[in-house]
């Protein structure tokens, strides 16, 4: 730990550091900030965190985070901190850490679950999305380049914490990774709200699911539509006109996951 806390926003580190707010300044260092204390325990403990900045009052707890003897850890001032937070309560500690991407092909290579998300824009959306995909157990999720960064600042506080849980992938052409999926062994399901399968009903596939999911605006492409293996949709038993995306995908995950009942 460096001997003198850090007490200027303007030190030089530290505005290196606040860029990484900019998507331009995570591709090129390859990194992105997380903040929280669960979120940077997850950073820690799966070994992505390079540096952890934190308050005088957390150092005690960041010192016993498991793993944290790899990791860097700078004592900054309070207000030093917010500089470096997006949220208003960055609960005293911000870690950078380290991108973590695999191919598409691989990503949907393994048994299980994943998820493709087609020109997915909102970083709310697509953090919810992986937090939901790793609780429901789900290996991978892909994203295409035409999809928010998930190392966005919004979508890492949506994920919480989730972000190494479940392998990251972009591609360029979804009907690509289909392709991909199909060949592992996967069905590929498609969501869209006149599709024909009922995926609360149908349940899972025995050599596992790749979800595809569109733009709450656009839905998925007719190119992708022609290329999975079927089309659902989620049930709408109210009024409602749909769900947002990371919802259906949530009521999705846990259908492809969850045996159908038996008669």
């Amino acid at each position: 730990m460096a001997s003198d806390p850090i007490t200027s926003v303007r030190n030089d580190r530290i505005v290196a550091t606040a860029k990484l707010s900019s998507k331009k300044a995570r591709s090129a260092s390859g990194t992105y900030l997380v903040e929280g204390q669960h979120p940077v325990a997850e950073a820690v403990a799966d070994g992505v965190a390079e540096v952890v900045f934190a308050t005088a009052e957390r150092l005690t707890e960041v010192a016993a985070l498991p793993g944290i003897d790899d990791v860097e850890v700078v004592e900054v001032a309070d207000h030093v901190l917010e500089r470096l937070a997006d949220a208003r309560s960055p609960q005293g500690m911000v870690a950078v850490a380290r991108q973590r991407w695999a191919t598409a092909a691989d990503a949907v290579a393994g048994p299980g679950v994943a998820v493709l998300l087609v020109d997915a824009n909102d970083p709310g959306n697509v953090g919810a999305i992986v937090r939901t995909a790793d609780a429901a157990g789900a290996s991978a999720v892909v994203l295409t380049t035409g999809s928010c960064d998930p190392h966005t600042p919004k979508a890492v506080r949506a994920a919480a914490g989730s972000l190494t849980h479940v392998v990251l992938a972009m591609a360029d052409d979804p009907v690509t990774v289909v392709e991909a999926a199909r060949a592992a062994g996967r069905r590929v399901v498609g969501l869209a709200g006149d599709g024909d399968l009922d995926l609360l009903a149908a349940g899972p596939s025995p050599g596992g699911d790749l979800l595809v999911m569109g733009s709450e605006a656009h839905g998925l492409p007719a190119s992708v539509l022609a290329a999975v293996d079927a089309v659902a949709h989620v049930p709408i038993r109210g009024r409602a006109e749909s769900l947002n995306l990371a919802a259906a995908t949530a009521v999705a995950l846990y259908a492809v996951t969850t045996p159908a009942p038996t008669a």
